[in-house]
């Protein structure tokens, strides 16, 4: 992957981080997340320092990042889809109360959920793989707060790497290795089956997340990265969070305007729908597949995957006219869940 194409994906999970940022900002997460501004931080302090970017190009993408208002429908599918996974992963946890379980979190990048459930869990080993420009930034937002660092398990008393210039920048190891955290700074396509991951332990049950992050490469790829996660633990479970085109023109329209920004979805178009998406990941070899798209997590299609209480805490939040056109939008985003045992 060249610099350029790198660097459209890096800014995907800047994009994501502001769509947190601001669902955090009206009151969509309850409790609010306390670590969204502790990564904005870093972003502001260190973008200028990653591949693609200058100090003036960096300045101008964070600023347009955090100062664009986002419009109700963002916000709520940016809480829909970070609840939708919350509550898959609790019921992985919940499935192991009070046993050692690891999760690891493809393109972990600006993500902030493995703050609180390290808190939480004490037996939960967490994993995040991504670019090492991505990593170095999370670890120096990591070192910048004694909280999240006593959170992922580095020991008391040390000292904050410094980075004051780029050669400083490109000596920074972006990786963190404790008893229950561990970031990596990686490209995913290099994973090649039958070399172990050296992180992981393959007896504990695991859970693999991957949060649009495969859609980024071809599905032979995708196919392999999966595979490789299914052979690397003896138990496996996957959690995977992308847009589906579902052969319409409103997914033809989705591609047109993410291809300007030169961003092609290779899952997109390959499986367009929910079917054509379980039969993939059962022909991967997954079993107890399910898919559901983001229109029925939120329940706009009858059943909910949130409660009736929650749902109408929400709505109170913001006033959102135009229901059908959340729907149709939903209905192209979709969380499925596999297992795989051997």
């Amino acid at each position: 992957m060249d610099t350029r194409q790198e660097k459209i994906i890096r800014q995907t999970d800047l994009d994501a981080l502001s769509s947190r940022h601001s669902a955090n900002k009206n009151g969509y997460f309850d409790p609010a997340d306390p670590y969204i501004d502790d990564l904005i931080a870093s972003y502001q302090n260190y973008l200028h320092y990653t591949g693609g970017y200058t100090s003036m190009s960096a300045s101008r993408t964070v600023r347009s990042a955090f100062a664009e208002r986002k419009l109700p429908i963002i916000n709520r599918g940016t809480y829909l889809r970070t609840k939708a996974i919350d509550l898959a992963i609790e019921r992985f946890l919940d499935q192991y109360e009070g046993k050692p379980t690891q999760i690891v979190s493809l393109g972990g990048g600006s993500d902030t959920r493995v703050f609180g459930l390290l808190e939480k869990y004490p037996d939960l080993v967490y994993h995040e793989l991504d670019f090492p420009d991505s990593t170095k930034v999370k670890k120096l937002a990591i070192e910048a707060n004694p909280r999240l660092a006593k959170a992922v398990g580095i020991d008391p008393g040390y000292t904050p790497t410094s980075v004051n210039n780029r050669a400083e920048w490109e000596a920074v190891e972006g990786d963190i290795h404790t008893s229950k955290y561990h970031l990596v700074g990686f490209d995913l396509r290099n994973l090649t089956t039958g070399i172990p991951y050296p992180h992981l332990d393959s007896e504990l049950p695991t859970l693999i997340i991957s949060e649009c992050v495969l859609c980024y490469v071809s599905p032979e790829q995708a196919e392999s990265i999966l595979k490789y996660w299914m052979a690397a633990a003896k138990d496996s479970y996957f959690i995977i969070y992308e847009p589906i085109s579902l052969g319409d023109a409103f997914g033809a329209t989705m591609a047109k305007n993410l291809a300007t920004r030169g961003i092609n979805l290779m899952s997109f178009e390959a499986y367009p729908t929910i079917d054509s998406r379980r039969q993939w990941l059962e022909k991967c070899g997954m079993t107890e597949v399910a898919v559901d798209d983001i229109a029925t997590v939120g329940g706009y299609t009858g059943f909910s995957w949130i409660s009736n209480a929650e749902l109408a805490r929400i709505n109170r939040l913001e006033l959102v006219d135009e229901v059908e056109e959340i729907v149709m939008l939903y209905k192209h985003y979709v969380v499925c869940y596999g297992e795989h045992h051997r």
